[in-house]
């Protein structure tokens, strides 16, 4: 799914960056053939060992055929049906735009549920691994949100200590344009580069502006002030 089709399907202005789209790691969908093919092999396995003895198990041949034609076509099917869930996990992706962070799940095949999040309520962001998550990079991420808000959880994500970092900076970002005054509620009043996140400009010097109409910067008023100091004392002695 490319960012015009997320544009479209997500709650999103059309001028809000898309910084990061976040899926599943391959593993997501692998694990889910390997239990389809073992449980597959189980089947088959106990069929074959039916056909060594099948007088010790009272089944003639004619029987015996009929179960293993059955047991081929429900393995057949059971890794066909395996396809579903690896479908179903593909349409599920976290979202990383400038201003917010969007999920979308897919509970089941006819099922789907978006849910957003401001970048500010975002509290903290954890990444958990387990054996075979070190193994092959990936790794379960929960976004926490303050008070009694349901947390965002994506598990079984690639690189999910470089993605958290991702989303830590753009809340730093979007949390420094708003407090700078660069922004009010949309990002989308101030240009940039696309692709980037923003990031805050740096404060004017502070001024003073006199009653004749000009403008003194307060900074280098004080440091004549200091010289001006030093000067009365070297006077005074």
């Amino acid at each position: 799914m490319d960012n015009k089709s997320l544009h479209k399907k997500l709650p999103i202005g059309q001028n809000e960056v898309i910084l990061k789209t976040i899926k599943h790691h391959w593993f997501a969908y692998a694990s889910i053939y390997l239990g389809a093919g073992l449980m597959g092999l189980v089947i088959l396995g106990i069929t074959s060992f039916i056909g060594l003895d099948k007088e010790s198990f009272g089944i003639d041949s004619p029987t015996y055929m009929l179960i293993l034609v059955f047991n081929i076509f429900l393995v057949f099917f059971m890794v066909l049906a395996s396809f579903v869930p690896v479908w179903v996990r593909k349409q599920e992706v976290l979202v990383l735009t400038e201003e917010a962070l969007l999920q979308i799940k897919k509970p089941n095949v006819f099922a789907s549920k978006t849910s957003q999040l401001n970048l500010t309520h975002i509290a903290d962001v954890t990444v958990r691994q387990n054996f075979m998550g070190s193994i092959f990079n990936f790794g379960n991420i929960t976004i926490e949100t303050p008070g009694e808000q349901e947390n965002y959880s994506f598990n079984i994500v690639e690189n999910a200590h470089e993605v958290a970092k991702a989303i830590i900076e753009a809340h730093e970002n979007y949390a420094a344009a708003l407090e700078s005054g660069q922004i009010q509620s949309s990002l989308g009043s101030r240009r940039h580069s696309p692709g980037t996140a923003w990031r805050a400009e740096p404060a004017a010097p502070p001024s003073v502006k006199r009653a004749d109409g000009s403008v003194t910067d307060t900074r280098n008023t004080s440091q004549n002030d200091e010289v001006l100091d030093t000067e009365s004392l070297q006077n005074d002695k």
